[in-house]
């Protein structure tokens, strides 16, 4: 393998503003693009009062839904933080798919999405113990499924700049079900930090494991 695929072996796809110069980061948002046109970006944020985010400069712009441009078995480490959930099922499905491609035998992905049965038992006990509570706002809240109040400009704004909306949800079985369908196997839950990827805390932060499960699989 020459010295481009080398430095192309660990994957860190929607890698936000967690870049480690250990890995591959990439992000296909909207603000990640635009942070490229440093200029105008920083004139647009001015414009709309919205505060510039520090995006890295080491962030490769790929719209995983359309595949990773990455040969077969390029790669012995793939990461996604809170990314899959922004992808609907059959796009969800593909990246993995992809994944599995990219991924040289016994190489390991890491997946970390919100928790969808934390989220509903949440629910369920909150209208449980506190029923004059609003549980269903709350409950919509966790899900992130709208773009709040926002109108006209300024909700093209949010759904461009801001956190975009959640268009899939899973749980372990699904997610894990998800893994298997592509081939992936010693697939098992994981926590904070505990992981076959040996520096996986270049990339991981322990907050987003909040309401949130963690999986990983393997390429035999």
């Amino acid at each position: 393998m020459d010295d481009v695929h080398k430095k192309l072996l660990k994957l860190n796809l929607g890698c936000g503003l967690n870049a480690s110069s250990e890995w591959v980061n990439i992000d296909g948002s909207f603000s990640a693009l635009l942070s490229k046109r440093r200029v105008l970006y920083h004139v647009l944020c001015k414009i709309f009062r919205i505060k510039p985010v520090p995006w890295p400069k080491n962030i490769k712009i790929i719209d995983v839904r359309k595949g990773l441009p990455f040969p077969d078995g390029a790669a012995e480490a793939i990461f996604s933080s809170h990314m899959l959930e922004h992808l609907d099922f059959d796009e969800g499905d593909f990246v993995i798919k992809e994944s599995f491609r990219c991924l040289r035998r016994e190489g390991v992905i890491r997946i970390i999405v919100p928790d969808l049965y934390q989220i509903a038992k949440r629910y369920v006990d909150g209208m449980i113990n506190d029923p004059k509570e609003e549980q269903s706002y709350n409950f919509l809240r966790d899900l992130n499924t709208s773009a709040e109040s926002y109108k006209g400009i300024w909700k093209i704004i949010y759904n461009k700049f801001g956190h975009s909306k959640h268009l899939s949800m899973y749980d372990e079985r699904s997610l894990k079900k998800l893994l298997e369908k592509h081939g992936f196997a010693k697939i098992q839950r994981m926590e904070y930090s505990q992981s076959r990827i040996s520096d996986i805390k270049l990339v991981e932060e322990k907050g987003r494991h909040e309401m949130a499960i963690c999986i990983e699989g393997l390429k035999e």
